[in-house]
């Protein structure tokens, strides 16, 4: 007797373990995936980016992987990053991201290829993006891959450390486009050149804090018009960043 109401103690217990994995599952798995844009709205792109839906619809919520959801979102429809995956329980799940706006460009073999601010390449086009974007001069040894970034360019480090700053700056979208023309990397190996739209050259000594040179070369540009008419800044390398105006003449101010 003792024996059979352990049995059935066990069974109970087994049973109830069961029945409460059946109904976490049930409870639990994933029904509705919905997608929202932070900086624009686009409801076409939203729609994109939840059809995300049919990958992991039926998934627990819990064991839902978040960098894969990611990774399988910005390689499928391209121009956006993932910034949150919001978990609402019991079944539902968000995805929140930003569209990407054109930013840079890099020519390779006659192709033009077009980058967020995050350096991550967006399209390949035959044509370029004008004043829209900025040029990126590098020394390119193999063809970027949409949906890959530049990381294997030479002094790529400097690039990116340039367009972080640029980002804390917040010139997005058509502010610094609307500023530089072209940031050249591969004319020398010693600097920088940074060229402006009003004619203004400036130049980065070195690579070290390339991204802090250009916010004192930027800060100094923007202090007066007569520095955005013409003529060359230089920042020299040091560690307090010395900031040089010279006029046409070649005047230091």
């Amino acid at each position: 007797m003792m024996r059979n109401k352990r049995l059935l103690i066990i069974f109970g217990i087994l049973l109830s373990i069961t029945l409460l994995i059946a109904i976490g599952s049930a409870i639990f798995s994933i029904r509705t995936v919905n997608a929202f844009c932070n900086n624009v709205k686009d409801e076409e792109l939203c729609a994109e980016v939840a059809k995300e839906k049919d990958n992991i619809i039926g998934k627990s919520v819990f064991t839902l992987n978040e960098d894969k959801l990611i990774k399988n979102v910005e390689e499928r429809v391209g121009g956006i990053k993932v910034v949150n995956i919001e978990r609402l329980f019991p079944n539902r799940v968000n995805i929140h991201f930003v569209k990407l706006y054109d930013y840079f460009e890099v020519m390779y073999e006659g192709n033009f290829y077009i980058s967020g601010i995050d350096g991550k390449i967006l399209k390949k086009q035959a044509e370029s993006g004008g004043d829209s974007v900025i040029r990126v001069v590098l020394g390119l040894t193999e063809e970027p891959k949409v949906g890959g970034t530049l990381e294997s360019a030479p002094r790529f480090a400097a690039l990116q450390d340039m367009i972080n700053m640029l980002e804390l700056l917040d010139f997005r979208e058509t502010d610094a486009p609307a500023i530089i023309s072209t940031i050249d990397i591969d004319y020398s190996n010693l600097a920088i050149y940074v060229f402006t739209r009003t004619g203004v050259l400036i130049k980065i000594q070195g690579d070290e804090n390339a991204g802090q040179k250009l916010r004192y070369a930027l800060s100094l540009y923007t202090a007066k018009p007569s520095y955005r008419t013409t003529g060359l800044i230089t920042v020299t390398e040091t560690e307090k960043g010395i900031v040089d105006f010279y006029d046409e003449n070649g005047t230091i101010d």
